[in-house]
């Protein structure tokens, strides 16, 4: 389901089956699960769990920078050459590698094996299908006169947003700056960081909406930008919930029952 609403021909890999199962009527998802969330899906009954961010060692985990290099094929969507975008593409990798080196890829997975519950996580699809429709809004709104606070009025009109703990805001730029050229900087795994960012606004882009940013990304462009542009963060979660409600939507049309947790926020399904 997830693959077909992505256009996807493959599992991506930062993907994965790690606990394979079948017969399912129950599923707990979650943005982030950890053994607690799987204890308790034992314990109320679920068949499956499925988290959202990589999980485990079955690949998903520490493969998890190859769906980095998406963000080269994104950035030539822009008209950046294919040598900038691989050379900023490749420094983030490099970051991200190095930081992922350390974490403890069996943790949850362990427990997972040991309890016997089916898991699995699914990170690419839901987020190319949150890029399309802030990529479809931004195609709606955004106009030759369009302010950064009229981008930001619809954006917290999308019920993720609008229900959100944390509202998408302008970070860099100000709010009655034009919004210009936009161009949504998600679906990469992770964000591009300063490297892909800056190499977007050299280019042309005047406003760049992201899930999150690092904060020495942040103060890097800050630092940087002329007074003109634009860098928009919709929230992380907000942004997640909006694939994986559509992914939730299509699963329960095909008779199974999900509950949400961890930080994933339910919204009435459009009519």
């Amino acid at each position: 389901m997830a693959l077909e609403q992505a256009g996807l021909d493959a599992i991506p890999a930062d993907s994965g089956i790690h606990i394979p199962g079948e017969g399912f009527k129950r599923a707990l998802f979650g943005i982030d699960l950890e053994v607690g969330e799987l204890l308790w899906a034992r314990e109320a009954g679920f068949d499956v769990v499925v988290a959202h961010h990589p999980v485990g060692d079955g690949g998903a985990s520490v493969d998890f920078t190859e769906v980095m290099w998406r963000q080269v094929a994104q950035m030539r969507e822009e008209g950046i050459s294919e040598p900038v975008a691989r050379a900023a593409v490749a420094e983030r990798v490099a970051t991200v590698h190095r930081r992922r080196h350390m974490a403890n890829h069996n943790r949850v997975l362990d427990t997972a094996r040991l309890i016997g519950m089916p898991l699995l996580n699914i990170h690419l699809p839901p987020d190319i299908v949150s890029r399309r429709l802030v990529q479809d809004l931004v195609r709606r709104t955004v106009g030759p006169e369009t302010t950064v606070t009229e981008l930001l009025t619809a954006l917290n009109a999308v019920p993720e947003m609008e229900r959100s703990l944390v509202k998408p805001e302008a970070w860099i730029g100000d709010p009655d700056n034009l919004a210009g050229r936009c161009v949504v900087a998600m679906a990469g795994g992770t964000n591009g960081g300063h490297p892909v960012f800056s190499a977007y606004y050299a280019a042309g882009v005047q406003t760049i909406l992201a899930m999150h940013i690092d904060e020495g990304d942040f103060n890097r462009l800050r630092g940087e930008l002329g007074e003109d542009r634009n860098f928009i963060v919709t929230g992380h979660m907000p942004s997640d919930s909006i694939g994986i409600n559509r992914l939730i939507w299509g699963l329960e049309d095909r008779g199974l029952e999900c509950v949400r947790t961890s930080g994933i926020i339910d919204v009435p399904r459009p009519r």
